[in-house]
């Protein structure tokens, strides 16, 4: 169980994302393409974020760029360096929002924050604050957080914010029930700071291009 908490994809779960075989994985990080994380334990472990930025890289690399083109999409990623980034915290544990709010400030200084412990009060902030991305933490079983992710997506005056949920149990269960409620990404406390920041950096950096359903299958 230890183990389940440090990342998100074992190995194979992470190569049928990628859509390669498990050699072809263990080949990309040998060519220091993907650096997994480790568990106490030795094994791999992966964020959906980190396997998406490596998917936009390879995307990238693999297009024609003509300096002109080149020259718009600098101007573009400069523009969203430069822009604020609004960040919800929902979390009902006041020391956890600090926690998160100081780790991404130490991270990038574009972010503005506000913060949530309950549903009505994402309610209240996603209309007030207008969030660029959610944090959502589900602490307890009895958690309206899926809820709240669920209706946040299915609104197409809301669908556009990112989410990314949070969970406390471990379990592949819970990870995958928040991802059909329509996350962008998931994590798993204990929280590891880097994937955190990774997280939130590829999500308002590159506005998720990659289509996270069709390429890891959660039905199976």
């Amino acid at each position: 169980m230890a183990e389940e908490k440090m990342s998100l994809l074992k190995a194979r779960e992470a190569a049928k994302y990628l859509n390669v075989s498990l050699a072809t994985l263990d080949r990309m990080e040998k060519e220091r393409k993907l650096t997994p994380f480790r568990t106490p334990g030795g094994h791999r472990r992966y964020s959906l974020a980190m396997l998406n930025e490596y998917l936009e890289r390879s995307r990238q690399r693999s297009l024609p760029v003509r300096p002109s083109i080149r020259h718009a999409r600098n101007a573009q990623r400069d523009k969203l360096q430069d822009g604020k980034v609004r960040i919800l915290v929902v979390d009902h544990e006041p020391e956890t929002v600090e926690l998160i709010i100081r780790a991404l400030r130490e991270d990038r200084d574009v972010y503005e924050f506000a913060s949530a412990s309950n549903g009505y009060e994402v309610g209240v902030q996603v209309v007030a604050f207008k969030p660029d991305v959610i944090l959502l933490s589900i602490a307890r079983p009895e958690s309206d957080g899926f809820e709240v992710c669920k209706k946040i997506k299915s609104d197409p005056e809301t669908e556009h914010i990112k989410i990314v949920g949070i969970v406390e149990f471990a379990g592949n269960r819970r990870v995958e029930e928040m991802l059909r409620c329509g996350a962008d990404d998931c994590l798993i406390k204990p929280l590891q700071i880097e994937d955190l920041q990774r997280s939130v950096r590829y999500l308002t950096s590159r506005r998720a291009s990659v289509d996270r359903a069709s390429r890891y299958d959660l039905s199976s």
